[in-house]
């Protein structure tokens, strides 16, 4: 018996369904954390007659030997490879936003902004990823930023632009938990107006973009309805709109705040910092 992070791995191997559902993951992403494992060489994967199975590294070699040789210890979790299987569809839309961005920032403004919002998007898809598997496996920020770095180590900067916490060089402390604009469901119910004025309200003083208030929607309501919805409220009072950021570096976007709160305390640089 093998244990693998904190999956125990019998020496006649595990079935491809017990394995998945030991990572918690789909079981069609299973088998891609198998094979990935399998790689890696913390695992073999055995195929006969279309049956999968998972066995512990040590047992068979190439060819079928067994290793008489000492085992290695895994220097990956299986937890995070489950991470990484959820994680890959969001990077790789990431992928497919960056290389539709123009490369003269002069080009097309207007499609390099939708595409920015879209790319803070995913980012933010990805932290709250990660914050739920920091909080079902009590593990910290330093080492979901080191897998993430060595597996997507070409659009981890973009993260990172978005949400600092995920930057090289950090300690390992887990970021303070920021206000989550999808905590709590708005009934469907609602007009698209009054909606867009509950997700403000419910984002707290630090306000809500509207490319977050797309996401909540679904991406079901276009955004030029939106960006008519967005000027209503604010004409009338009920929405203070704002371009900041939350982070000292990155991009500038469009925040919604709730007046309730006050004006927001925006820095020369854009830097939101709090309310007034």
């Amino acid at each position: 018996m093998t244990t693998l992070g904190g999956i125990t791995l019998p020496r006649e191997g595990m079935t491809l369904s017990a394995f998945g559902a030991a990572l918690q993951v789909a079981p069609d992403r299973a088998e891609k954390a198998a094979r990935y494992l399998h790689r890696k060489r913390l695992v073999f994967v055995s195929k006969i007659a279309g049956h999968v199975r998972i066995l512990p590294a040590d047992t068979v070699r190439r060819r079928g030997r067994p290793n008489r040789g000492v085992p290695a210890k895994p220097k990956l979790d299986p937890r995070l490879v489950g991470l990484l299987s959820r994680a890959h569809p969001i990077f790789l839309s990431m992928k497919e936003l960056r290389r539709d961005m123009p490369t003269d920032w002069r080009d097309r403004p207007e499609l390099r902004a939708a595409l920015a919002e879209q790319i803070a998007t995913e980012s933010d898809r990805i932290m709250k990823l990660c914050r739920r598997f920091m909080a079902a496996n009590g593990t910290h920020i330093a080492g979901l930023r080191e897998a993430l770095w060595l597996d997507q180590a070409e659009i981890m900067p973009l993260v990172a632009e978005r949400h600092p916490a995920f930057a090289l060089g950090l300690p390992g402390a887990a970021p303070e938990p920021v206000v989550d604009s999808q905590a709590k469901r708005v009934g469907r119910g609602l007009s698209p107006q009054d909606r867009v004025l509950a997700y403000v309200r419910e984002a707290g003083p630090n306000g809500i973009t509207v490319s977050d208030i797309s996401f909540n929607f679904g991406n079901r309501l276009k955004r030029p309805v939106l960006n008519d919805i967005v000027a209503t409220l604010e004409s009338v009072g009920q929405v203070i709109v704002a371009e900041c950021r939350m982070a000292s570096r990155g991009r500038v976007g469009v925040r919604l705040f709730d007046p309730v709160h006050g004006e927001p305390n925006i820095l020369p640089d854009g830097r939101l910092v709090g309310v007034a």
